[in-house]
């Protein structure tokens, strides 16, 4: 048969409180009864009552019965009168019983001390009144034996009010299992504290000598900083067994005060000591505790920070890897679908099949861009270029871009403004076109028939102006319940949506990331079949007229016709180099073709190039490397624009580029017009920078 560790525990509980009750109560009525029959000391319905708390039931029940009959037989062996015997024995297990259910509704299911709050409700609302019903009931019952029933009252509810504050709080920390998970002492400090408890307590009340009960309460305060709640429990009962044996052995006090009333005095020290050092060992226990806690959560932190920043690294490399592989082929889709539609020579069915190719193109794209400005918003990686621009003018640029499609289903695009729109303001022109762009291109693809309206308000606020974009459209219309998922990232109004109209989903979520980026505020007003009114409101500082002048807008310059510029195109993807031989030719270049860093190296030793064009990924000497030496070479062959030319946009790359000494960077897929406007801007537009401006390589 298999005892299980919790009846061992248990019958071994019941065992030590019941040999403890039967010595205690033994020690306590041989040494400290008084006349009235009523013990100056009693501990041991401390001890039951803790029983009580810590035992279930059934096992409380045989708790009783042993302890009763270990009282009856300690009151018979001093000679108690027999008709007091089943009072006492009432009286203590009323006391103990009424405790223990006070102590388990204060403690809870824990049953344990663990704080100082605890421990003073335990005394205030268990002990005290507990002691004193039975008191009143000792007084009321036992008066007939020494016809003074107050007498009896006092010093029963004295007896055993300290008594049991002494025994029920220790009990109850020495068998608390989380005290003996508590880091341990050193036995040789532990002999220590406790030598010095056990000295104290016979020095204090040695004969002819100066009673230093006051040397108490020190000696137990320090058992509470080095030991914790159970070393003060321990030092406790050694403490009271030392020093009740002192004053009951010991000769009479010469200040007349007999010897159960020196018993109560130094039961009322020992109780004084031990709530003062038990509440100083909670404090110090819960601070440690508190630190142990603190501790392993910022472990757990430090842990949680390092598996993120993991992941986050993990998903940026994914990223990075998956932007580059779909970019690479598409590079030649998109490339040589620009490159064929220039061609006059196309019949009508190749040129229809071919648009429709580079719109599906241009989609997928579109899908990659959106997951990359999502991930670099949810990274805190976009940075806001400010420029000065009015917004009027970036207002008109997006219906411009967006007109050909309204246009191809019929609607009326308009632009209406109200304010001093045409203010030069600090805006990030590009960030702003981008919502724009997105919420007029959500209008066209979701308006049948009607128009779609971009209304600009101005309100000019002092030291800023108030910018209020509204795109209102004729359209489908979004339900009231549906409008919280808008912004959501991968979410559409509508399951069937990315069906019908196609999209990402995440077009919506980057306008709003945007928008707070710039500390603005976006948001949807629309009923089905009513159309919908997107809008978003940024406050701009207003631009200095000295910025307007001296930083103008390279980007926005026009193309121009390149001349016969001499540029080395560097790739590693023979299809690629073919795509870019051929766009540079049709730009009216001429192009002399490597397929690696250390290739383009040797060749550009030779100088007389204008420009180079400079992949990154790539075999033998990827293209950063390629780029820190040739900046290393001497005269104009280290100087020349290098133009990165790669599938890779993420930002750490791009910050790799520039620190490598590269001059500008084109993502791939190249659109024609854009290669042609940083080769314009790098080799023949008068306002580039010089050859002593072009970025150096950083170490």
């Amino acid at each position: 048969m298999v005892i299980s560790k919790d009846l061992q525990r248990d019958t071994l509980l019941g065992l030590v409180l019941t040999l403890g009750f039967g010595a205690t109560a033994l020690f306590c009525v041989a040494l400290t009864r008084e006349s009235g029959g009523v013990a100056a000391l009693w501990l041991p319905s401390g001890l039951l009552a803790a029983g009580f708390v810590l035992l279930p039931l059934r096992r409380a029940v045989v708790l009783a019965a042993a302890c009763t009959l270990a009282g009856v037989a300690v009151n018979i062996s001093i000679g108690a009168p027999l008709s007091a015997l089943p009072i006492y024995a009432g009286l203590n297990l009323l006391e103990a019983t009424v405790a223990a259910l006070l102590v388990r509704r204060i403690c809870g299911t824990r049953r344990r001390i663990s704080d100082l709050s605890t421990l003073l409700r335990i005394a205030v609302f268990a002990i005290v009144p507990t002691t004193a019903l039975t008191a009143l009931i000792a007084g009321m019952t036992l008066g007939y034996l020494t016809h003074s029933a107050q007498e009896i009252m006092i010093g029963w509810f004295t007896a055993n009010a300290l008594g049991m504050a002494i025994t029920l709080p220790t009990v109850l920390l020495l068998v608390d299992h989380r005290e003996s998970q508590r880091p341990s002492r050193s036995n040789v400090e532990q002999f220590i504290v406790y030598g010095l408890v056990a000295v104290t307590s016979a020095v204090a009340y040695m004969p002819h000598t100066v009673p230093a009960p006051m040397l108490l309460t020190p000696a137990l305060v320090a058992a509470a900083f080095r030991l914790g709640p159970r070393g003060v429990a321990l030092s406790t009962l050694m403490m009271a067994i030392i020093s009740i044996t002192m004053v009951a052995l010991g000769p009479p006090d010469q200040s007349g005060l007999s010897q159960p009333q020196q018993i109560l005095n130094l039961q009322f020290i020992i109780a004084t000591a031990l709530f003062t050092s038990l509440s100083v060992a909670l404090i110090v226990s819960e601070q440690a505790r508190t630190r142990r806690l603190l501790d392993m959560r910022t472990r757990a932190a430090k842990r949680a920070q390092a598996r993120a920043q993991a992941a986050d690294a993990a998903k940026s490399e994914f990223l990075a890897t998956m932007s580059h592989e779909i970019r690479t082929p598409m590079n030649s889709i998109l490339g040589f679908t620009q490159t064929l539609r220039r061609r006059d020579d196309l019949p009508d069915e190749a040129r229809r099949q071919l648009e429709l190719i580079h719109r599906a193109g241009g989609s997928l794209l579109a899908v990659v861009n959106d997951i990359l400005d999502y991930s670099r918003l949810e990274t805190g990686e976009v940075e806001l270029a400010l420029q000065p621009q009015t917004a009027v003018g970036v207002a008109q640029d997006s219906l411009e871009i967006i007109a050909p499609s309204a246009e191809a289903k019929g609607l009326d695009i308009r632009l209406e403004q109200t304010g001093p729109t045409d203010a030069l303001v600090m805006i990030d022109d590009l960030r702003v076109r981008q919502i724009l762009l997105n919420l007029l291109s959500n209008a066209v693809k979701f308006t049948a028939a009607g128009q779609v309206l971009l209304k600009l308000t101005a309100r000019d606020q002092g030291s800023d102006v108030l910018l209020r974009f509204e795109v209102q459209d004729t359209g489908v219309g979004i339900p009231r319940d549906l409008m919280p998922r808008l912004f959501r990232r991968f979410s559409q109004a509508d399951s069937s949506v990315s069906r019908a109209f196609g999209g990402s989903g995440l077009g919506l979520a980057i306008c709003k990331g945007l928008v707070e980026a710039m500390g603005g505020l976006i948001g949807v007003k629309s009923q089905p079949g009513a159309g919908s009114t997107f809008w978003f409101e940024i406050v701009a500082d207003h631009a200095r007229a000295d910025r307007a002048q001296t930083e103008p807008d390279l980007e926005a310059a026009p193309a121009q016709a390149l001349g016969r510029v001499r540029v080395l195109l560097v790739d590693d993807h023979a299809m690629n180099r073919d795509l870019g031989a051929t766009v540079l030719d049709l730009l009216g270049c001429d192009v002399e073709l490597a397929c690696d860093g250390a290739e383009a190296l040797e060749i550009a030793r030779k100088g007389g190039f204008d420009a180079i064009l400079m992949d990154i990924h790539m075999p033998v000497m990827d293209g950063v490397e390629a780029t820190r030496m040739i900046r290393a070479l001497e005269g104009p062959a280290g100087q020349v624009p290098i133009i990165a030319m790669s599938a890779d946009v993420m930002p750490e790359m791009m910050e790799r580029c520039r620190r490598a000494g590269m001059s500008d960077t084109l993502g791939k897929p190249i659109q024609i017009e854009a290669l042609n406007n940083a080769l314009a801007r790098w080799t023949q537009d008068p306002r580039k920078p010089s050859d002593a401006q072009v970025i150096p390589a950083v170490a």
